[in-house]
């Protein structure tokens, strides 16, 4: 993704720049360029994620400096791999085609993932569905183990379908790499969007939250309603400091109970190592945890512009800001401006997620795109066995339950009538059975 962000679409580093000869509104079609060296260099992206995994495995007793050093590691490799060594480095094996191997088979359904994390070639656009995808392509990720932190690795032969052994994650884990991966996938989809003039695909204009993405914005409220509850722990222990400093006792001194119940630092601010809440200390992109922000932050662009690096949902509204300048944000986007009148990050996250399921997973042009595999099957039961039948009836609307019939059609549905409507055609006559006269405009004649 770094790789991605940086050189792809740099002229000087090998990059496809977009056609400036190209006059439309939406679609540069230099993306299809751009798309088609995604496609060739997927297979060394995933082989080395992959690789790394497996060689690299997390060990408790390991310091600092050799995780910093394997970390390292990891990203040079994934940096080439995404370059143009990347074909070179980790080739694709193309004898193996009729009998892949476990391991082929799935790279190839992880590359499946990733194709359409970027956006489509062919209607050059990006919307939820593309965004759906690379969670997919995260969630099997997930499910093979490959953010497994901690533990044994003894459960690496078991098969396919049953991975729920190797998906321990813990919860703390998971955020973090939901973050991080996010903010570096947004580098690379908001360029494209803004370079190659991406259609939004399915987009809902202002009554949407965005016109391309929806889960970083419930991903970036629930980072802002876990700092909220992680400042409700730091209060209490910054009560007691300064009452032990009024006592003349020493603050840092406490008993082994205090010790065991401590709340560690937020997990969800790479970079804290501050116990409790300093008020001397300057405002940093990660020392901001004595502030109280309520959803309303969003309309402070100081805040928004000083930690948008370190807080998603800051980071998706900043966004909106620049592609749309000189405009007020309750006119270019209603929505979020409602939900900023919310009174806590809570309902903020439920609702969007409430939103995410009823207007993206629930949403039949969005959930056809997707690809099933071993990984990320599609194992439940259908809802319906038989295929839909069209309605043998019209409208039942009668007081007795009979069809809710023109008063000059027939019941036999062959369209003939009495009257002057023998044929099907003109008006109703006045001494119909259904009792309803014609009308006529006040100035006709």
């Amino acid at each position: 993704l770094s790789c991605m962000s940086t050189t792809w679409m740099d002229a000087n580093h090998d990059g496809i720049p977009p056609d400036l000869k190209v006059k439309a509104r939406f679609g540069n079609p230099a993306f299809r360029t751009w798309h088609a060296r995604l496609v060739e260099r997927s297979y060394g992206i995933v082989r080395c994620l992959m690789d790394c995994h497996v060689k690299y495995s997390y060990d408790e007793s390991m310091d600092a400096f050799t995780k910093e050093q394997i970390l390292n590691e990891c990203s040079d490799q994934g940096y080439r791999a995404a370059s143009n060594e990347g074909p070179t480095l980790w080739p694709h094996d193309n004898t193996s085609v009729d009998s892949p191997s476990k391991e082929e088979e799935i790279i190839t359904e992880l590359r499946a993932y990733i194709h359409l994390s970027f956006g489509h070639p062919v209607r050059i656009d990006y919307g939820t569905g593309h965004e759906c995808s690379f969670i997919v392509f995260l969630l099997s990720l997930c499910k093979i183990g490959c953010f497994r932190w901690g533990g044994s690795n003894d459960n690496t032969d078991s098969n396919d379908g049953d991975n729920e052994s190797k998906s321990n994650q813990s919860p703390e884990v998971v955020s973090l790499a939901s973050l991080a991966l996010f903010h570096a996938y947004l580098r690379v989809t908001r360029g494209l969007q803004r370079d190659y003039m991406l259609e939004p695909a399915g987009s809902h204009g202002v009554w949407g939250l965005d016109d391309y993405h929806c889960v970083p914005f419930y991903l970036g409220a629930c980072q802002m309603m876990a700092r909220e509850q992680w400042q409700q722990h730091q209060k209490p222990k910054k009560k007691k400091s300064d009452a032990k400093k009024g006592l003349g006792q020493d603050p840092d001194k406490g008993t082994e109970d205090e010790a065991a119940n401590r709340v560690p630092d937020n997990p969800y601010l790479p970079g804290t190592t501050l116990p409790v809440i300093d008020e001397s200390s300057p405002i940093g992109a990660h020392n901001d945890n004595h502030d109280h922000w309520t959803p309303s932050v969003i309309n402070d662009r100081q805040i928004v512009e000083t930690h948008r690096p370190t807080y998603l949902y800051l980071s998706c509204i900043h966004f909106i800001q620049q592609i749309k300048p000189g405009v007020p944000f309750f006119e270019s986007s209603p929505m979020l401006h409602d939900i900023s009148h919310l009174g806590g990050w809570t309902k903020v996250s439920t609702g969007l997620l409430r939103l995410f399921e009823g207007e993206v997973l629930d949403k039949m042009p969005v959930v056809q795109h997707f690809v099933f595999g071993k990984i990320f099957s599609a194992n439940w039961s259908p809802s319906r066995t038989t295929p839909p039948e069209a309605p043998k009836r019209t409208f039942i609307n009668g007081p007795m339950g009979e069809e809710c019939i023109a008063p000059w059609a027939s019941g036999d549905g062959s369209g003939a009538s009495s009257g002057d409507a023998s044929q099907g055609r003109g008006p109703p006559p006045t001494n119909h059975p259904g009792g309803m006269p014609p009308t006529r405009a006040p100035g006709a004649k």
